[in-house]
């Protein structure tokens, strides 16, 4: 199949540490990817720190979403994209509000050892959080 379309109901949803924030992971639907997908809710007050062993793009769905990283952060609202470089200690938020965000990932997030010797952080959930 040349395409197809994703929503939240479909994700592979886990939570993050004792945080609200959900990551709703499209990659283990069976199908061969060079590429991992999802979506993420963060609540306002939690924080992901993080440090990626991949390159990632957000975009930013519903709410504010926040970057923290040594030097600076960013903000970005509904329509914005954000470029998550590999390598670089960040701190994902929610800046103020809920929000819900869809990311790409180079490689598939969970497919690197960085990720895999961070499995016991997350922890399956039965459905998806999205409201």
């Amino acid at each position: 199949m040349a395409a197809r379309t994703y929503d939240t109901e479909q994700a592979n949803w886990q939570q993050f540490a004792d945080t609200r924030i959900y990551i709703g992971d499209l990659a283990d639907d069976g199908i061969p990817k060079s590429m991992g997908a999802g979506f993420a809710l963060l609540h306002p007050g939690d924080v992901m720190e993080w440090v990626p062993s991949y390159d990632e793009f957000i975009v930013v769905l519903s709410g504010r979403f926040a970057v923290d990283f040594e030097g600076g952060s960013i903000s970005a609202g509904p329509h914005e994209l954000v470029w998550v470089e590999q390598g670089e200690p960040v701190a994902f938020r929610a800046d103020g509000e809920r929000v819900l965000i869809a990311f790409g990932t180079n490689p598939p997030w969970q497919s690197t050892e960085e990720t895999r010797a961070s499995a016991a952080m997350f922890r399956p959930l039965a459905g998806s959080p999205v409201d």
